[in-house]
């Protein structure tokens, strides 16, 4: 018995199209296998999606580059309002600066006219203080968004403080000047008669016992009715009649100094008044224990006689 085989078709599935032209009877028939226009429709599905995606990205990517654009215009706005509020800060601290700088010279040149010191330590503090705050300034605008941040007030306050703090200054240095020129005026360094210097501060022999006695000011002569100067500005103690001295007038200058003024003619001044330096105070004479006119100086400081030439020549 023969074995019946099942041979399997091997006939492609295909779609036929036809055509029938309107010219001619001849028909014209193909096929093309059906895959094809599944194929095309899946090729046209992907060409859509694929499409959409771009597009998507496409327009994502264009807003991102947007945004960019106006993250890097805002950007270079702000560079270049920083770098016009670098330059405008700096110049204008350069000019307070200069204006510190020159604020600290003038106070500098009164210091020495009138003789102050200020100590070094103090001195260079101030000015470390002074250049870290304009130093700051300067640098910290690297950090400022813009000219018209909120901080731009802050460094007008720092600015104020600055200036407050040279204005204290200066003001301190008028106190200062002031109890400086005081006591200038008050320190006894006016040569107080015109004359020849007849005997000098120290030992000497006494024109009256002949004897070596300690002399506690200088002698200076001249004619009777010489004008007697006040050596500094300062409140007559005393002005009357000593034994020794004669007529005599004691001035009391303040920061421990007196001056003494013996053997006068007439004292023009009483106790309690006030005289200033090269005030004619009384007149030359020679009363009390005197050889002839002159005029007997003493400058005492806390109570303690002191060579008078030292000062007066200083």
């Amino acid at each position: 018995m023969k074995k019946k085989y099942h041979v399997r078709s091997t006939h492609k599935k295909s779609l036929s199209f036809l055509i029938i032209p309107s010219s001619s009877n001849k028909l014209i028939k193909f096929s093309i296998p059906y895959w094809i226009p599944s194929f095309f429709a899946l090729l046209v599905i992907l060409t859509v999606s694929c499409a959409s995606v771009l597009s998507y990205i496409y327009f994502d990517v264009s807003d991102d580059l947007a945004l960019a654009d106006l993250q890097i215009s805002k950007l270079e706005l702000e560079n270049t309002a920083q770098s016009e509020e670098i330059a405008f800060l700096s110049n204008n601290l350069k000019e307070i600066n200069l204006k510190v700088q020159d604020l600290d010279s003038f106070q500098n040149k009164v210091e020495n006219m009138v003789g102050l010191e200020k100590e070094s330590n103090v001195v260079e503090l101030e000015k470390e203080n002074n250049e870290e705050v304009l130093t700051y300034l300067i640098t910290r605008s690297d950090v400022r968004p813009s000219l018209f941040d909120s901080s731009y007030q802050e460094d007008i306050d720092l600015l104020n403080s600055l200036i407050e703090s040279q204005k204290e200054s200066m003001q301190q240095l008028i106190v200062n000047v002031e109890e400086k020129l005081k006591y200038l005026e008050a320190r006894p360094d006016f040569f107080p008669a015109q004359g020849r210097l007849s005997s000098p501060f120290g030992y000497r022999i006494s024109p009256f016992s002949r004897r070596r006695e300690f002399h506690h000011g200088i002698d200076i002569a001249n004619s009777a009715n010489t004008p007697i100067h006040a050596a500094g500005s300062g409140i007559v103690t005393f002005s009357g009649y000593q034994s020794a001295y004669g007529r005599v007038i004691i001035i009391s200058h303040g920061y421990g100094y007196t001056t003494v003024y013996a053997h006068n003619r007439r004292n023009l001044v009483q106790v309690g008044d006030s005289v200033q330096k090269s005030d004619i105070i009384a007149k030359m004479g020679s009363t009390g224990r005197s050889t002839g006119p002159h005029l007997h100086f003493e400058i005492r400081i806390n109570g303690i006689p002191i060579n008078p030439k030292t000062m007066l020549e200083n």
